[in-house]
Parts: structure tokens; C-alpha cells; sequence
């Protein structure tokens, strides 16, 4: 019997040479697909080897609050480049306020000013719809991050509209909402941002910590990618979820990096579902399966090195 060493193993699965543990995922992920309605897309990276695995991948999907991610990426490099300081004081104005999910908004007008690391940690830990407007504004719109996106050559992620102007659209119409290429990601593009910012290859090293951590610190969401792990797997993450309009769901969403047990190393992974009639709880499910497939896929492979 021929024995690996870790360091061996990883390169071996990394070389794309263990192909069936791969198409062994994949398939479970379409299996769990096809036992609901809309459209799954999952994408998995193992941040050690560069195993990848997807289903849908290179499709488009309705972002939602998972906006919140990239956005916060860039504040965080204008912190970087010296234009913002975390300590700063920022202005939230009455255009930016909303009381739907918001405890920014239910501070304002009492409270009318906040610091900006108070309003990323809300931003992204708490998805608070406020923050991120404000954040949006001073972050230069939808040109100035579109920017930052391509200067960091990240493609198949969008961001083009501000998470108001999304909301009204889907009320408007769901169907067309989520047709539409705007304000959009792809789960390969996605698991590619992660790689990329817990390599630490976008930001300084304190900004990705900080970001790590707010992202460990999310409070939404626990029943997807959490909702089936083992307790205490650390899980560093951002939800995003659209409106239901006649009975129509846009997205129901979940991107992020696992800590996997038995110091098997890290697993970036992005699930979206689109266009499902099914309840929020049956949605998450969908995730937390997809999730439990991945993570248990993985840990067998780490087990036989």
C-alpha cells in the first residue's frame, strides 16, 4: 500500500490528479439540486491544494447583501491607500437611512454620526442596509468600486446599483430582476475573491484581519453554510437575500471560507439559489446540505493523507 504525506497529497489534489472525489461532489450537489426548484450554484476551492469544484459556476446570480463584501473590500483598500482612516467619524445623511434591518437607522437622527469601523462591522456582520448605503455613497458609487474590482482583475462579480435602487427593481418586477446582469456574481468569481483575500493579495495585512474577523463575526444566515456543520467549525461569511414578490424568490445566498476540522486547512465556498418558490427555511436548507457536502468531501480526502 502506497502511504502520502500530506504535503504530498495536497500537491497530487491540487494538480487536479484525484479526480473523483471532484465529480463525487459535484454530483451530490446536483443531486441536491434537483430536489428543489430554481436554479443552485455552488462553487468550493480549497484554499491549500486549489482543488475546485462547481456546479453552475459561471452563471450569474442576483448578489444581494453579498454586495456588502466587496464593498467593504473597498473601503478598506481606500483605508489602505490613505483616502479613509477606521477611525473616522462619517456623516450618515437622510437619503441613506432605512429601518429595515438597520440599527444605524434606529440610532438615527439621535446618533447621526458613526465610526467608520463601527459601520463595516455592521455592514457585513449584521447586513445592516443603512451602513451600506452610507458606505456606497462615500465609497464613490457604483464607478469607483466597479473600478476596484477591475484594477484587482476580479471578474464575475458586479456591483452597479446601490442595495435600495436593487430592492426597488426586484419589487418592481422579480422575474426581470433576475434576468438582469446587474448587480450580479458568479459562484467561481466569487470563491476567487475569497482566495485572494485571505492570501491577503488585496488588502494590508491589518485591513484583511479586520475583515476576517467581522466576516467570523456575522450574525446572519446561521441555518445555510453553518446550519448543519459540526458546533464550533469557524465559519467566516456573508448572506445575502432578496425580496419574495408572488411568491417568487430572487436569491437566497451564502459566500465564505471554513476553517475545516482536523487542520485540514480552509474551503471558500459561494451558494446561490435563484427563482425558488420555496420557503426561506427550505431555501437554507439547500445551502446547508451543499455546505455539509463540501465540508465532508474535503475532510474524507484530508483523512487518507
Amino acid at each position: 500500500m502506497i502511504e502520502f504525506t500530506r504535503r504530498q497529497c495536497l500537491y497530487l489534489f491540487g494538480a487536479g490528479l484525484s479526480a473523483a472525489p471532484a465529480n463525487t461532489l459535484s454530483e451530490r450537489w446536483r443531486q441536491i439540486a434537483a430536489e428543489t426548484d430554481g436554479t443552485v450554484g455552488a462553487a468550493a476551492l480549497h484554499l491549500g491544494s486549489g482543488q475546485h469544484v462547481s456546479l453552475h459556476g459561471g452563471e450569474r446570480f442576483p448578489s444581494a447583501s453579498v454586495c456588502k463584501l466587496p464593498i467593504a473590500m473597498h473601503i478598506l483598500a481606500m483605508v489602505d491607500d490613505g483616502k479613509l482612516s477606521r477611525n473616522a467619524s462619517i456623516d450618515v445623511v437622510r437619503q441613506d437611512v432605512t429601518r429595515q434591518v438597520s440599527e444605524v437607522g434606529e440610532r438615527w437622527p439621535k446618533q447621526p454620526r458613526f465610526p467608520l469601523d463601527e459601520l463595516l462591522l455592521l455592514m457585513v456582520a449584521h447586513s445592516d442596509n443603512t451602513a451600506v448605503e452610507t458606505l456606497y455613497r462615500i465609497g464613490g458609487g457604483a464607478a469607483a468600486i466597479t473600478a476596484r474590482l477591475r484594477n484587482w482583475r476580479l471578474d464575475g462579480i458586479r456591483v452597479d446599483r446601490s442595495e435600495r435602487e436593487c430592492g426597488r427593481d426586484a419589487a418592481a418586477s422579480m422575474p426581470r430582476f433576475i434576468a438582469d446582469p446587474r448587480d450580479t456574481a458568479v459562484p467561481d468569481g466569487m470563491v476567487q475573491l475569497l482566495r485572494r483575500l485571505f492570501r491577503g493579495e488585496l488588502l494590508s495585512v491589518s485591513s484583511t484581519a479586520r475583515l476576517v474577523r467581522i466576516l467570523e463575526a456575522s450574525s446572519t444566515g446561521p441555518n445555510r453554510i453553518k446550519g448543519l456543520l459540526p458546533a464550533g467549525v469557524v465559519v467566516a461569511h456573508k448572506t445575502g437575500t432578496t425580496g419574495t414578490a408572488s411568491g417568487l424568490n430572487g436569491s437566497t445566498n451564502d459566500v465564505g471560507v471554513i476553517t475545516l476540522p482536523h487542520n485540514a486547512g480552509q474551503l471558500a465556498l459561494a451558494v446561490f439559489l435563484k427563482g425558488s418558490t420555496r420557503d426561506l427555511p427550505a431555501r437554507e436548507m439547500v445551502i446547508a446540505r451543499i455546505a455539509k457536502a463540501a465540508v465532508g468531501q474535503i475532510a474524507n480526502l484530508q483523512a487518507g493523507c
